[in-house]
């Protein structure tokens, strides 16, 4: 885990810049297509990966240091656009880099062609945006994401409490505070209503190991608690940024006094820097797997993937809209492939807020049962186990991937649809 060693330390703010480069001396660009296919295609990430040797020998040296930035401009034969950026990462254990950016808006069956060069090979175009993402450590365990002088959201890593509450309500391994690009908070922690529920988290409720049957999500029961193991050193690119976390399970044997651990998690969260997006826009991947026997996730209506609205939400009447075009009644306990819940910023309030998570197709059982509350609760959650049990095995990772809209205003349809089709069929990328 990262320590501070002052009130609030700026992390890995800068990425490798790379020096001048004249043409002559620069590899030859990394030409592509990008096919927006059955859809149109507005601020949408494209990624895909190269041999590093593509990159020449100053883009691998400045990857030892981090993210490297890369040049994005026409290539010819296609419309005259500005230059770009884009983010190349290494993958760890092997010879190839990640690319990612963020092209330009296609129609349906459109497609553009690019070159991708060194930062300082391109001979024309404005220069390159520069990254606005920083991680702030206020103190210790609290990693906080921020883009410019705007607060996005922070990953609490160490113990959380409340003074209103016993110490089985503590806990840490999940998102809270996040806030709308406008500043509103969206997320909610320790409410009077059902106070276990902590902003964007993920937990079950009926499971099964061995003979014990911890409940991981009504953690004042005593006999499931998830720990963070910290994190790993954040990364800022001028495209995205991202930290990886590590959880674990503990089942309680209340009998005897004994805990063990039942699984282990790692969080992957990942957001990109959209121009001009009025939205925050965030992956979450947990890759799960069970130690010492297998997890069985017992069916039931609730339980996985959540978000957990603010108190403003509670009395405030909300605005739900899933997928299937459905509301927080008629979609409760129903498969949907994303679902946006939004309400009241401040108590009384006509202006809104919340957020939208976006199902994966490669996810046990998608499209997901999602479990809406239908009357008082701010919440909704993905049930991967709703209908049929789910075993994490001890041999193989279970992953389970989200994609997380944060923005102001009612739930927009056209908005929630693009993002999830973005995410479930990304555009073709066809590098020559």
């Amino acid at each position: 885990m990262i320590r501070a060693n002052s009130p609030a330390r700026v992390l890995a703010l800068t990425l490798a810049v790379l020096p001048s480069v004249a043409r002559a001396e620069a590899p030859p660009p990394i030409r592509l297509t990008i096919r927006a296919g059955s859809s149109d295609r507005v601020k949408t990430p494209v990624r895909f990966e190269l041999a590093e040797d593509r990159l020449g020998p100053d883009v691998r040296k400045a990857l030892d240091a981090g993210p490297a930035a890369l040049d994005v401009f026409t290539a010819p034969g296609s419309q005259v656009i500005a230059a770009g950026i884009a983010q190349a990462d290494r993958i760890p254990g092997g010879s190839k880099v990640r690319v990612t950016f963020i092209p330009i808006p296609l129609k349906k069956g459109e497609e553009a062609r690019y070159d991708l060069s060194p930062v300082g090979a391109a001979e024309n175009g404005p220069p390159s945006d520069r990254p606005r993402w920083h991680f702030v450590e206020e103190q210790p365990g609290a990693l906080e994401l921020k883009h410019g002088d705007h607060s996005v959201f922070r990953y609490n890593a160490a113990p959380v409490s409340s003074p209103k509450y016993k110490e089985i309500q503590v806990r840490d391994a999940y998102i809270h505070p996040a806030y709308s690009p406008s500043g509103a908070l969206i997320t909610g922690d320790f409410s009077s209503a059902h106070p276990h529920h902590r902003g964007f988290f993920l937990a079950y409720e009926k499971t099964k190991t061995g003979d014990l049957t911890p409940d991981f999500w009504n953690i004042h029961f005593g006999t499931g608690k998830i720990y963070a193991d910290g994190f790993d050193r954040p990364v800022v690119g001028p495209v995205t940024a991202r930290f990886s976390a590590r959880h674990r399970w503990e089942a309680k044997d209340k009998a005897k006094g004994t805990s063990t651990v039942v699984l282990r998690e790692r969080w992957d969260v990942e957001a990109y820097a959209l121009p001009g997006a009025p939205y925050w826009l965030f992956d979450v991947t947990s890759t799960q797997q069970a130690v010492g026997r297998p997890l069985e996730l017992l069916p039931y209506r609730y339980g996985g993937m959540a978000y957990r609205g603010p108190e403003p939400f509670v009395k405030g009447k909300l605005d739900v809209l899933t997928s299937e075009g459905l509301d927080r009644r008629s979609g409760d306990q129903k498969p949907a492939r994303w679902v946006d819940l939004t309400g009241p910023v401040l108590d009384g309030s006509e202006k809104y807020a919340g957020a939208m998570i976006a199902d994966h197709p490669s996810n046990p059982h998608y499209p997901t049962v999602a479990r809406i509350h239908p009357t008082n609760l701010p919440f909704f959650c993905y049930v991967p186990a709703h209908d049929k049990a789910l075993t994490i095995a001890v041999d193989h990772p279970t992953v389970f991937r989200y994609r997380v809209l944060i923005h102001d205003g009612h739930p927009d349809k056209s908005l929630d649809e693009q993002i999830a089709r973005d995410f479930a069929e990304p555009p073709e990328v066809v590098v020559e």
